[in-house]
């Protein structure tokens, strides 16, 4: 497997060690790893924190507060960030973000009204600190640089092993030791990620263009790429609900966390395959698009054969999410003009935390009503949307690029 730049192959472990190259990669590697897993212990963490004193019901809306508040801010986050007092913007959202998961911990503990965890929950949210903004914008404008997604890839394989990894240590210390435990390392690592990122040489210097000046970049090809990230990440949460309520229905709840592992690892391999593969490299968005779609259609199939053949589809579905999900951030970095990667990486986190928010309840509403497989009526289609959406971007282009007119 290899990837050619210029004159130069790259084999898979090469590809990799390229991205890593410098000692700034090597930092925000590690700062990537630390900032995903706080994220992916939230919500369990929620649910086994808040579920015996109030309700699983006010535990999901406590997460779902936190997740609109962070998508309602995450542009304004990420164009101040990227501007000329960007390192005192990540400390002023971690220390609103480490208040307001103090207040929702001690507000469970000590059984306040439900409202006051609610406005912990929204003010956590609301000042989420924007290392993930900060990232995406580094890896996009290198991987613009090498000729290949391969940072944007190492990227999107972080997020899904931390989707692994983030809920087992959350319930493990929540077990073994008290439920208050996982936000206390939630808090370490999230401080100890934005620090390492606000660091001198950490990653986190400014543009050299200050929010205040930024380029005008909001175009109609940007608009259809984030409609299409919309409709993607709503059919990816469709799915990610309609596994566990398989299990359920099906009476083998246990298999639940193996449907996820397995397409987390599915996804974890395509993400990588990407970035480093010369053939997938290769593949345009459309078409890895349609191969999710395709893939959804398979795994809906499955759940009316047997549980044991929906785990083997399961890692087919995944290879298709992780290199369509590797592969938006790379075409959304090539409609962004110069200097306006921050404000479009925060859009692009807003969006889609929205899409998953819409899809996780379209889901559970369609399964819950019709049975698991009913996410065929939603996913697919989604999916197909988006390949819709992702050929018009492609058909306007916006001749604000660096490299050339596209």
């Amino acid at each position: 497997m290899t990837q050619t730049r210029g004159t130069r192959s790259f084999g898979f472990v090469e590809t990799y060690r390229d991205v890593l190259s410098t000692p700034v990669d090597r930092r925000l590697a590690v700062v990537s790893l630390l900032s995903k897993i706080p994220y992916s212990m939230f919500p369990v963490s929620a649910v086994l924190l808040l579920s015996p004193r109030y309700s699983y019901g006010a535990a999901g809306s406590a997460a779902g507060v936190m997740l609109v508040a962070t998508a309602v801010t995450s542009p304004l986050r990420g164009r101040l960030v990227t501007g000329r007092s960007g390192r005192v913007v990540l400390l002023l959202c971690l220390l609103g973000y480490l208040l307001g998961v103090a207040g929702l911990v001690v507000g469970a503990s000590q059984r306040l009204p439900f409202a006051v965890v609610l406005l912990a929950a929204c003010a956590a949210g609301l000042f989420v600190p924007p290392a993930g903004i900060l990232l995406r914008s580094h890896w996009t404008a290198t991987d613009r640089l090498r000729g290949r997604p391969s940072g944007n890839a190492m990227e999107s394989a972080l997020m899904d092993a931390t989707l692994i990894t983030g809920p087992v240590l959350a319930t493990w210390l929540s077990v073994s030791a008290r439920p208050e435990v996982p936000f206390i390392a939630i808090g370490v690592l999230t401080a100890v990620a934005v620090l390492l990122l606000a660091a001198p040489g950490g990653g986190s210097a400014p543009t050299s263009t200050p929010p205040s000046s930024a380029p005008r970049w909001a175009s109609r090809s940007l608009f259809a790429a984030f409609g299409a990230l919309f409709l993607f990440a709503a059919a990816l949460s469709a799915i990610e609900i309609a596994l566990p309520i398989h299990a359920q229905q099906q009476g083998v709840t246990g298999y639940s966390g193996w449907f996820l592992a397995c397409m987390s690892i599915g996804s974890i391999v395509g993400a990588l395959a990407l970035g480093a593969s010369s053939t997938l490299v290769s593949v345009k968005l459309p078409a890895l698009l349609a191969c999710f779609a395709a893939g959804a259609c398979v795994l809906g199939l499955a759940m009316l054969v047997s549980p044991i053949a929906v785990l083997a589809a399961c890692p087919l579905a995944g290879l298709a999410i992780g290199t369509t999900f590797a592969r938006f951030y790379g075409a959304l970095g090539e409609l962004t003009p110069t200097g306006a990667d921050g404000v479009v990486q925060g859009w692009a986190t807003s969006v889609t935390m929205v899409g998953f928010a819409v899809g996780s309840a379209a889901g559970a509403a369609l399964a819950g009503a019709h049975g698991a497989p009913a996410f065929l009526f939603l996913s697919p289609v989604a999916g197909a949307a988006a390949t819709v959406l992702v050929l018009a971007a492609r058909a306007r282009p916006t001749g604000t690029h660096p490299e050339g007119q596209r």
